[in-house]
Order: C-alpha cells, then structure tokens, then sequence
C-alpha cells in the first residue's frame, strides 16, 4: 500500500495514531482492534489494517520487541493538536507526502510553485479532497522533503535524453560515441564520428523548462571552436516520463536542435560590461530552434527517473 494521502488513507492515519495515544497498543492486530472501536462508521469502512502496516514500513510508527506500537513523533503531532479536523487531515496529508515522496514531488513543485502537468491525474484525483489548499500542501511537503536528491534527479534526466540520442543515432545507422561517459572535458555529449555536424552537446527539458537550459562556460567555448560542426540538441520529455518506469520512446514529446551559430549570436562576448564564468541561463527565441531528423528508436527502454524508490 502506498501512502498517497488519499482522503481515506490520510484519515486512517490519523485516526490510527490518535488511538494510539490512547492506551499502550500491544502489537498491530490490537491497535487496529482499539482503532475499530473507537471509531465511527467511516472507520469500518476504512482499511486500518494495511494504513496501520503501511504507517510501521514508512518509519512513522514502529513495533517494539515486545510487540508494542511506537508512533513516530510527526504524526503524533498531528493527532494531538486541537485546530479541528481540517486542520489536521490537512497537517497529515504534508506528513504523508514527506514519508514516502511520490516520484512526481521534486519535479511538479519549485521555488516558482506547483506545474501540475507533472502530476499524473489519477493523483491529482485521489489529492482533490484538499481543495484549495492543495498547492500549500505540496509546497509544504517540498520543503521539509529538502533538495538532498535533487543534483540526482537532474543529472538522470540528463543521462536519459544522453541515452535517447545515442540510440536515435544508432537506429539511424550511425556509430556515435557517447563521450559524457568517458569525460565531462569534452565539451559535448555525443561524438557522431561523421557528417558535417559531429559534436553533441545534449539537453533535457520538460514541459515547463523547454524555453531555457543552462550551459557551462567550457561547452560555449567549445561550440565556438567547433564552429558548425557542433550542436546543441535538446530533448523534450513529456510530462509521463516524471514518473513512467520504464522510460520508453513515448515519453519523448520531440528532438529539436539549436546550431552553433545561433548560439553564438544568443551570447555577448566578453567585455568590460559583460564577463561570465562558469555557467549561464540561455533562454533562445522560439524560432532559433529547428526540427531534429532524430527519431527516438522505438526499441528504447531503461528505468524510470522514480525506479527503485530513488526519489
């Protein structure tokens, strides 16, 4: 059972917790037992027993050598304070969310707020019960989930649209060499060892991030020094690739790509007004960019950005 606070899931939580406090449970059948009968018709309708081992597997309530129930601090908490049962539900649901971070979490909701677009809508659904405060809710639980992953999530993204390209190459017949692998010296991703554009440097976006990319100082000098020969090309996954596991070619929405030149022409020299460092924020008119002739190979797979509970 995942921990989705679903409105009945979100309930049962709370109420398994408040029952806790109530008396010394001494193993999961007599907290589910107690919780039973101190509840209310909702409660018999609710699936306490799986809540009550889904609460012990997400560390928020333990089960001691003797047997005993430990519920954890943050929901305990909640079913302790006094600020009436929106209010709480609510302060669950944040607790919920924080336990077991749905794969959607870091990627749907920034410091500019939530983009829903990478929320599946089976979720969106099951979260409809918080109403207006939905988006608090999810901020909320952001924070307090932290950025620990988050250098994690996007250097796998970036992988992934790396991957994507390399096998776009390989189903065209080429014989690319994936360099990223071997050096971050490059400068580029992709080495297509023929044809008159050679040299990759390969970006990732999202439905909301496809305006901008960042680019590093080193990749800017080495796209001047290649000239045409070198390429920015961007990936745009769809917003299912956020939590799709497997990845597969259906999750890319297109391939297009920025030349050379028109990079150049996007970025001021150096100068006595104007002098950067390690990295920059290019933000191309919509116009700039061209049509890739790569087609995701329809054969593609590997493991989704949420696989193995990661994030």
């Amino acid at each position: 059972m995942d921990l989705l606070p679903r409105h009945g899931v979100a309930f049962a939580v709370l109420h398994l917790a408040r029952v806790a406090g109530l008396a010394p449970r001494g193993s999961i059948d007599e907290w589910v037992s107690a919780a039973l009968r101190h509840g209310s018709y909702m409660t018999a309708a609710t699936d306490l027993r799986s809540s009550a081992h889904a609460m012990v597997n997400a560390g928020l309530a333990s089960v001691g050598e003797q047997g005993e129930i430990r519920v954890g601090r943050a929901i305990a908490a909640v079913a302790a304070s006094k600020g009436g049962a929106r209010h709480a539900m609510r302060h669950a649901a944040v607790v919920l969310l924080v336990a077991r971070p749905p794969a959607w979490l870091r990627v749907a909701v920034n410091a500019d707020g939530v983009e829903r677009v990478y929320i599946p809508q089976s979720d969106l659904d099951a979260l409809s019960w918080l109403e207006e405060a939905l988006d608090e809710v999810l901020v909320e639980a952001r924070r307090l989930v932290g950025d620990a992953d988050g250098a994690d999530l996007s250097a796998e993204i970036g992988d992934a649209a790396e991957e994507i390209v390399a096998a776009a190459l390989r189903a065209a017949g080429k014989q690319p060499v994936h360099v990223a692998r071997i050096s971050d010296a490059y400068g580029y991703d992709v080495d297509v060892c023929e044809g008159p554009v050679r040299f990759l440097e390969v970006k990732s976006a999202g439905p909301k991030t496809l305006s901008r990319f960042h680019l590093s100082r080193h990749e800017f000098d080495t796209s001047v020094r290649h000239g045409d020969a070198w390429c920015l090309v961007q990936v745009v996954f769809a917003g299912s690739a956020f939590v799709a596991d497997p990845i597969t070619a259906a999750d890319v929405s297109c391939i297009r790509e920025l030349p050379a030149s028109a990079l150049r022409a996007l970025v001021p020299a150096d100068s006595v007004a104007f002098r950067w460092q390690e990295s920059a924020l290019v933000t191309p008119r919509p116009d700039l960019w061209r049509p890739s002739a790569l087609r995701p190979d329809p054969s593609f797979v590997r493991p989704g950005f949420a696989a193995g509970s990661r994030f």
